[in-house]
C-alpha cells in the first residue's frame, strides 16, 4: 500500500488511473485478516488516496494535449481494470479451491467419526454379548460331554455330539479372543501358507461351501499381518459364503508391497444404494438372519491399516470384493 502510494505521489497523484489498484490489497486483507487489520488497511488506503490530491508532482505529458491526456487516462484506466481483473480471479479462484478441499476433509472426517461411532456401539454390544453367553457355552460344553458318555452306544449320535463340541469349542475360543482382545504378533509368517491355513479352519466350520483357493505363483514371502485383519478377512469370506449360494472363489497377488485379495460370490448382486454406502454404515442385508455389520467392520478395520476394500457387481453376475493391504515383508 505504501509503496502504491508513493509511486502514485509522483506521476499525477488521484488523477493517475492506477489509483484504482489500491482496492485489491483491501480486497485481499478482508478475505484473508478480517478484523482490525483489514478496517486498518482500508482506513489506510483511503488516506493514502485523499492525501494523494493535494502532495503529488504534475502527470508528465508531451506538451498540453487534452486529447492525448484523456486518451492516456483511459489506457490507465483499461489497465487497472485488467490487472485488478487478473489478481482478483485468480486470489478468488484460488481460496475457493482451499475452501472445496476444506469442505471435502470435513466431509471425510464426519463420515469417519460416524463410523467410530457406530463402531464404539458394536463394540460395546459385542463385550455385553461376550459376557453373557459365557454361561450358556459352558453349560452346553457339559452337557455334550456327558451325553457323549451316556449314548456311547450311538454311533450316529456320537458322531453328531462331536461334531457340535468342536462347534461349541470354536464359540468359546471366540468369545476368549474377544474378551482378551486382539494380540498382535510378532513373529513373520509365510503370506499365502498362512492364508492358506487360515481358509483350511474356516473350511472345517463350513462344510457346505465350496471355496476355491488360488494363490500367487512364486515365492511365498515372510510377512508379519495384524491380528486384527483377519475377523475383517474372515467377515467377507461368510458374507460371500452366504450370499453366494454355497461356493466362492479367492484368490491372492502380490504387488510390490500389497497384497491383492478378490473374494467372488458367483450369485446375487448389490443395488447402487449398497455400493454407494458399502462401508460407511451397515448395509441391509438380504440374508435371513443378517444384520448388515460384516462389511462396515471390515472396512473400518481394513481402513484401520491402511488398506482398501471395494465392492462392485461381475458384469456375468454375483459380486466382487476387492481387498488391498500393505505388508510388512521381512528380508
Amino acid at each position: 500500500m505504501l509503496a502504491l502510494t508513493e509511486c502514485l505521489a509522483f506521476s499525477g497523484g488521484a488523477a493517475n488511473p492506477l489509483a484504482s489498484l489500491y482496492l485489491p490489497p483491501v480486497l485481499f486483507a478482508a478475505l484473508l485478516s478480517p478484523g482490525l487489520f483489514a478496517w486498518g488497511l482500508s482506513l489506510l488506503s483511503m488516506l493514502a488516496y485523499a492525501l494523494l490530491f493535494a502532495w503529488h508532482l504534475p502527470w508528465p505529458l508531451q506538451g498540453s494535449d487534452a486529447a492525448y491526456a484523456f486518451s492516456l487516462h483511459l489506457v490507465g484506466m483499461w489497465l487497472t481494470f485488467a490487472l485488478s481483473a487478473l489478481l482478483i480471479t485468480s486470489f478468488v479462484s484460488w481460496l475457493a479451491r482451499q475452501l472445496a478441499a476444506r469442505e471435502a476433509a470435513l466431509a471425510a472426517a464426519r463420515e469417519t467419526q460416524l463410523r467410530d461411532e457406530q463402531l464404539l456401539a458394536v463394540g460395546m454390544q459385542a463385550a455385553g454379548a461376550a459376557h453373557s453367553l459365557s454361561t450358556p457355552i459352558n453349560t452346553l460344553s457339559l452337557l455334550v460331554d456327558d451325553m457323549l458318555q451316556q449314548y456311547a452306544a450311538d454311533a450316529n449320535l456320537q458322531e453328531d455330539l462331536r461334531l457340535m463340541r468342536a462347534q461349541l469349542g470354536s464359540c468359546a475360543q471366540a468369545l476368549s479372543r474377544l474378551k482378551q482382545g486382539i494380540a498382535q504378533s510378532d513373529t513373520a509368517q509365510p503370506l499365502f501358507a498362512t492364508l492358506a491355513q487360515q481358509l483350511s479352519g474356516w473350511r472345517s466350520l463350513r462344510p457346505d461351501v465350496q471355496l476355491q483357493w488360488q494363490a500367487a505363483a512364486g515365492p511365498d514371502p515372510q510377512v508379519r499381518l495384524d491380528a486384527a485383519f483377519w475377523p475383517a478377512f474372515f467377515n467377507l469370506i461368510n458374507n460371500a459364503a452366504e450370499a453366494g449360494g454355497g461356493a466362492l472363489t479367492v484368490t491372492a497377488a502380490l504387488s510390490g508391497n500389497w497384497l491383492q485379495l478378490d473374494i467372488i460370490n458367483p450369485v446375487g448382486c448389490l443395488s447402487a444404494a449398497q455400493l454407494q454406502r458399502a462401508g460407511l454404515a451397515p448395509l441391509t442385508s438380504d440374508k435371513p438372519a443378517g444384520m448388515g455389520l460384516g462389511v462396515m467392520l471390515s472396512h473400518a478395520t481394513l481402513a484401520r491399516l491402511n488398506g482398501t476394500l471395494t465392492l462392485d457387481n461381475r458384469p456375468e453376475g454375483g459380486v466382487h470384493a476387492c481387498v488391498r493391504l500393505p505388508l510388512r515383508l521381512e528380508e
